[in-house]
Order: C-alpha cells, then sequence, then structure tokens
C-alpha cells in the first residue's frame, strides 16, 4: 500500500534523520535513536506516518529496541489504514495493540539473544495525518509539534503546539520506556480533529533547542525556516533534504547546545508561498516589478 505521491501543492512532503551524539562518537557507541516516515494511500487518502524512538543510553541493545518500535509501529498502523476507517480507526485500543506486539516482538528478541528485556529499552513516538484528522502515541521523552494553516503568535509567527509534553522523571534524563512492564499506564494517545498541514517528531536530544520548558512552548522561529525548506521540496520523501537535515542536526550550532543522539522527522502539506517580482530600478522613475513570464523564483 506504499503511496505514489501525488504532485499537488497540498500534498505531503517529509525529510528525517537520525545522528549519533557527540557523547555517542566519544564511548564508541552507536546512534541509539530511529526513525521512519511514510506517506500511504488507503481509500484514496492521503496519509503520513512518522515514529521516532529514542533508545536509553544505559542500554547496549536500545538501538535494536528502537528500531524494532519503528518498524513495527509503522507497519501496524499501514495494515490497520488498508481495513478501512481511516486515521481514526489508529485509536487507543489500537496503540494498546501495537505495544503490545512490539513488547512481543522484542521479547522474542530478548530470549534469542539470552539478554534482560531492560538491554532494549527505548521511548516512543507516534502520529498518522491525514486531510482531516491526527491520530498520536507517545511513551516517554521527545516531542510531537504541529501547525494548522493561518495559526500564528502574537507578532505574526507561525504557532506550532506540542502534543504531549514529554514525560520526564524525577531525575535528570529518566523517563519511561515502551519496553517497560507497566509501559501501558504511561501511554499518551491524542485524537486532533480539523486539518494539520505541518508536523514535527523530535527525541529528547534536540529538547532544548526547539521547546522553551519554562512556558511549556514549542519554538516557532526554530521550526517556521525549517518547514520553509520542507514547503518546497518535491512531493514525497525529499532524499536531498534528508542529506541536509542529517548536516544540520550534526554540526556545531546544534553540537554546541546537546551531545546526545538526535532525530528529527519534518513533514508539511502546506503550498509554499510564491517568491515575490523582482524590482527593477528605472531611470528616471520610481523602481517597478519585473514580470517573468515563467513565474520562476529568485
Amino acid at each position: 500500500m506504499h503511496f505514489s505521491p501525488r504532485t499537488g501543492a497540498h500534498a505531503w512532503r517529509y525529510a528525517l534523520a537520525s545522528v549519533i551524539g557527540s557523547s555517542h562518537v566519544k564511548s564508541g557507541s552507536p546512534c541509539q535513536d530511529a526513525s521512519a516516515g511514510e506517506i500511504v494511500s488507503p481509500a484514496g487518502a492521503s496519509v503520513f506516518l512518522g515514529v521516532v524512538s529514542d533508545g536509553a543510553g544505559s542500554a547496549p541493545l536500545s538501538q535494536v529496541g528502537a528500531r524494532t518500535a519503528c518498524r513495527i509501529w509503522r507497519d501496524r498502523a499501514e495494515a490497520r489504514l488498508a481495513e478501512g476507517g481511516g486515521v481514526l480507526a489508529l485509536d487507543h485500543a489500537f496503540a494498546l495493540e501495537t505495544l503490545a506486539a512490539f513488547q512481543a516482538a522484542v521479547g522474542r528478541l530478548a530470549r534469542r539473544l539470552d539478554r534482560p528485556l531492560r538491554d532494549f529499552a527505548c521511548t516512543l513516538l507516534f502520529a498518522a495525518v491525514d486531510e482531516e484528522h491526527g491520530a498520536f502515541a507517545q511513551i516517554g521523552d521527545g516531542a510531537i509539534v504541529v501547525g494548522r494553516a493561518g495559526e500564528t503568535e502574537m507578532g505574526g509567527a507561525p504557532r506550532y503546539d506540542w502534543v504531549f509534553w514529554p514525560e520526564h522523571g524525577e531525575y535528570v534524563n529518566q523517563t519511561r520506556f515502551a519496553t517497560e512492564a507497566g509501559a501501558a499506564a504511561h501511554l499518551a494517545h491524542a485524537a486532533l480533529r480539523g486539518p494539520l498541514d505541518e508536523l514535527a517528531l523530535f527525541s529528547d536530544g534536540l529538547e532544548n533547542l526547539v521547546l522553551d520548558t519554562r512556558r511549556r512552548v514549542a519554538h516557532g522561529r526554530f521550526f517556521e525556516p525549517m518547514f520553509q525548506a520542507v514547503r518546497r521540496a518535491p512531493a514525497g520523501r525529499s532524499e536531498p533534504l534528508c542529506r541536509s537535515l542529517e548536516r544540520f542536526l550534526a554540526s556545531r550550532t546544534v553540537e554546541g547546545r546537546t551531545d546526545d543522539d538526535k532525530s528529527l522527522i519534518l513533514a508539511s502539506r502546506r503550498a509554499s508561498e510564491p517568491a515575490p517580482p523582482l524590482p527593477l530600478a528605472v531611470a528616471g522613475g520610481a523602481p517597478h516589478a519585473a514580470h517573468h513570464g515563467s513565474n520562476e523564483p529568485r
């Protein structure tokens, strides 16, 4: 049921990346984050699926748990959507069933490798959005941010709202994991009605850059330029943007703020605003706009 992207202005465009943090490079550890994205078309609808999972730094096989979480949540969402009912069929019962399927899969891995289940500990962020609805699930830290066309902050900047605030424990770097026996009690689920046209999922390695923890808001000034690039991309997954996102997450700008692994998914179906016409200075008169027959951008 893989989606063949439409070419219209409101088709989904997306990019994603998971990048190792400098602390893991120094320790010789692998990147323990994982991310997955997909555009599917059940019954002609266009649905974007996104999953991010952050493996626990103290768990030696958490990268395996994170990859397993992304695969199972994406595949089971595709299968449920194919049965009909749309995004709202990805309800709380679906989330509980998928969590149980994930834990069963990790349990089989743990028995085969003769390792304790805690060695695979990882968090979960899941989102499915179509033209009219969104379904979301989360266990642990990291966050999901959504945007609606026309909604702005004071001052006119585009507004982005978080779906669930990251779950942290009593101590720094403490959270809940999808592999825990009591994970179902900490599974947050939400169904949002009404059009959502921009979406970001990110692991806790980016929280300090993109969330204002004092005011409990998302930094629109971070997300707006990122989404501008996504809006200009062709429909579907943009490999050039994925590579640019990898470079950004590995840059000194980001590494100077966090040494943790980092995952980020950006998806938009908002049309890019056309570039304004170029002004031409005319001798003896006021500048006027140049006419481009092809309406080409600058």
